[in-house]
């Protein structure tokens, strides 16, 4: 007690001040209408500011629990889209509920064989030879795995070929990269006698042990049918951004296993 009343003593002349200004400022808040509006202008502004700045605050420190809300939502919905494809495809070998999301720490689009690595492995029931896609379609092809991370070979590696077919009249052919534009893939195998045009969407044909059927890829943005061999040389525009990849789904398929034992045999 005696240290409180030696500060007070010791700081009387602040105090008195701070008293004085307060009488004195009620004092025209009340009597002056000019100061009236003044200072409740003053008071609203640092009343507002101190109310963004809260919030602000208790934002940046809530950013994390929003972002796992969205990636739950965005699975749920992006598991929604996988059954209804596998229903309208007929693909009863994937198991939508079995989609695994997972957050990409490396990426590179810059060699001809490009790998991506993600934040999942074994022990989040990751394995090899798992498609892997985004909400825009198609990314590669999960490598190989540890406990806890996993390669995937990107579209973007001249070593890697989809399985693909045009939408709009279900002509099979394949999909792959020359090693130049990472925007830019190829559609082989196409014959001249197929109906095309710029802007048709690409999917995946269903034909592999790696996605089902109708995952989309990208859309036509040229073509050449001046080959003597009999197929067109198409240039697809690929539905994803490889240089910005954050966050993708990957696909499990639940009877490769029994599909390699009826070819081995």
């Amino acid at each position: 007690m005696q240290s409180i009343i030696n500060s007070i003593i010791k700081n009387r002349n602040l105090i008195i001040y701070i008293i004085l200004s307060l009488i004195t400022f009620n004092s025209l808040y009340n009597s002056s209408s000019v100061h009236y509006n003044g200072i409740g202008k003053i008071a609203t502004f640092l009343s507002g500011k101190s109310t963004f700045f809260s919030s602000s605050v208790y934002s940046y420190f809530n950013l994390e629990n929003e972002n796992q809300r969205l990636i739950s939502e965005n699975l749920k919905l992006k598991k929604i889209e996988l059954r209804y494809n596998s229903q309208a495809f007929g693909n009863k070998s994937f198991e939508p509920n079995s989609t695994t999301y997972a957050s990409v720490i490396l990426n590179s689009i810059n060699k001809s064989k490009n790998i991506i690595v993600v934040d999942k492995g074994v022990l989040d029931g990751i394995s090899s030879e798992m498609g892997v896609i985004t909400s825009k379609g198609v990314i590669g092809i999960v490598k190989s795995v540890t406990d806890n991370y996993a390669s995937i070979i990107s579209l973007l590696n001249t070593d890697l070929k989809i399985n693909a077919l045009l939408k709009n009249s279900s002509t099979i052919g394949s999909i792959n990269w020359n090693g130049l534009n990472p925007k830019i893939l190829k559609l082989d195998d196409i014959p001249l006698s197929s109906s095309l045009k710029i802007g048709d969407t690409i999917v995946t044909g269903g034909m592999s042990f790696y996605f089902p059927k109708g995952i989309p890829i990208g859309v036509i943005v040229n073509y050449d049918n001046s080959s003597l061999e009999g197929y067109y040389d198409i240039d697809v525009s690929v539905f994803n951004d490889f240089s910005s990849l954050s966050s993708l789904y990957i696909l499990e398929r639940t009877d490769n296993d029994e599909i390699k034992k009826l070819l081995n045999d």
